[in-house]
């Protein structure tokens, strides 16, 4: 029993080290494999079987010549010139309504009141602290006249050594004083004058009149309400001179200008395309956003039905036309590490880098003005693996958007 144990051990430990020693072998021949190349996982880059050179599979489209437009789309809402808040700017309960939704109001109409009882009794009080420091003025005033004519009387009096120095002394500390309640009594004034300008502008206020003519867009607040300052009571709109403001990015803003051809739809009209035309545009592009404001209005001579202030519009800006260009998808467009454009072409099967010079830029094309050759070939996808010279695959690409005579950009 013991020997047949035995002899069943040198066999399984035989077996183990001939497993060993073939391992061993396999992996020498792949790691002479591998410093051949032979194009295996592990060799030399651009090495194939038998020493060829590997290829890198891209597809290309060619770039195009032809009738290019670029256009932009945008979204907004109708606003007026005239469009405001007006808000109570005193506290108190409003004690008059006479304006409603959808009234026609005209300038400096009043609205509403609210409650003056206690601003006018605050400016009479005010009246009577003026009138009082008037008083309080004009009789400083009289005692210093008196003081200084008693001071000239009695000037000539201490040359002949009829009075002494030390009565010229006192009566000349009287006169200052008396200058000093002059000045007090002055500055009362001028500060209760004030208080009781600001009281009367209180008072006025508590009348809410339309700064300018229009129509009462909404109304928040009822007769008998308490209101404080800055609460709003009314909406008024001004929907005379309409316009809708859109937002260009800083890559289009430079190709608008204020006679750039502008479409106007409005969906809840029936989406008719209108003609518009752009207002205003801002000097600065907006630090936040990074783009620039563009108002545009719309000839409503021209429109059917009326146009209200929130109503949502699309609006499509022309942003540029070339009736011969040279395009290529932006797809096929890269930026190095310094943002300069380039693209990658295909010259006797090799990659060659080329740097552009862009013109029109559109949302899926854009235009070349430099770097490229009519019908000369760039790679649209597998850029990712090309250097300067790498040997092409061209697997040629069907660019669907490559046929179109129109690009466009929103």
């Amino acid at each position: 029993m013991d020997h047949r144990v035995s002899d069943d051990g040198k066999i399984m430990k035989r077996f183990f080290l001939k497993t060993i020693a073939m391992v061993a072998m396999l992996a020498m021949v792949a790691a002479c494999d591998d410093d051949e190349g032979g194009g295996r996982p592990g060799g030399p880059p651009g090495g194939m079987g038998g020493g060829s050179e590997v290829e890198v599979s891209v597809e290309t489209v060619d770039a195009e010549r032809g009738h290019f437009r670029v256009t932009g789309d945008f979204a907004g809402e109708f606003r007026s010139e005239g469009m405001t808040e007006l808000s109570a700017e005193v506290q108190g309960r409003v004690t008059e309504l006479s304006a409603h939704l959808g009234d026609t109001v005209h300038e400096g109409q009043v609205l509403a009141r609210i409650d003056d009882s206690r601003l006018r009794q605050t400016v009479r009080e005010l009246q009577a602290t003026v009138t009082v420091s008037q008083a309080s003025l004009v009789e400083a005033q009289v005692e210093l006249r008196n003081l200084e004519s008693e001071l000239q009387r009695k000037q000539p009096l201490l040359a002949r050594q009829a009075i002494t120095e030390r009565e010229i002394e006192e009566l000349e500390s009287r006169i200052r004083g008396a200058e000093q309640r002059v000045a007090v009594a002055q500055a009362s004034i001028e500060q209760n004058q004030a208080r009781l300008a600001s009281a009367r502008e209180d008072l006025r206020n508590t009348e809410i009149r339309a700064p300018f003519d229009g129509k009462i867009g909404a109304r928040y607040v009822d007769r008998g309400a308490h209101v404080s300052p800055g609460q709003a009571l009314f909406h008024l709109v001004d929907d005379g001179d309409l316009y809708v403001t859109v937002n260009v990015s800083e890559r289009q803003a430079p190709r608008v200008h204020l006679d750039t051809p502008v479409t106007v739809r409005v969906g809840a009209v029936g989406s008719e395309p209108m003609p518009g035309r752009i207002h205003r545009i801002s000097p600065s592009l907006d630090p936040a956003t990074r783009t620039l404001r563009v108002d545009v209005i719309v000839d409503e001579d021209e429109v059917e039905v009326a146009l209200r202030p929130g109503m949502y519009a699309r609006l499509r800006l022309e942003l540029g036309e070339r009736d011969d260009a040279l395009h290529i998808s932006n797809q096929a467009i890269l930026r190095g590490t310094d943002g300069e454009p380039y693209a990658w072409t295909v010259v006797d099967d090799r990659a060659e880098r080329r740097s552009l010079t862009l013109g029109l830029v559109g949302r899926d094309r854009s235009e070349i003005v430099d770097g490229l050759a009519d019908g000369e070939p760039v790679v649209l996808r597998g850029h990712e693996k090309l250097e300067e010279g790498t040997k092409i695959r061209d697997l040629r690409a069907r660019d669907d958007q490559a046929s179109s005579d129109e690009q466009e950009d929103s």
